[in-house]
């Protein structure tokens, strides 16, 4: 009975992983898209000659 549950168990496990993986993959995407989106370096020649 034992070894039906960790075979149970351990078939879940082995399904679950990829989609962790896929939706770890999709978080980082995400993650670089945000970042570049926040880059303001080619705003700085409009900094540069802001008058404050």
């Amino acid at each position: 009975m034992s070894e039906a549950v960790g075979i149970v168990v351990g078939s879940f496990v082995l399904a679950m992983a990829p989609v962790c993986v896929a939706a770890h993959y999709y978080q980082e995407q995400v993650r670089r898209r945000r970042l570049r989106q926040l880059d303001h370096r080619h705003y700085w020649p409009h900094w540069r000659n802001a008058r404050h």
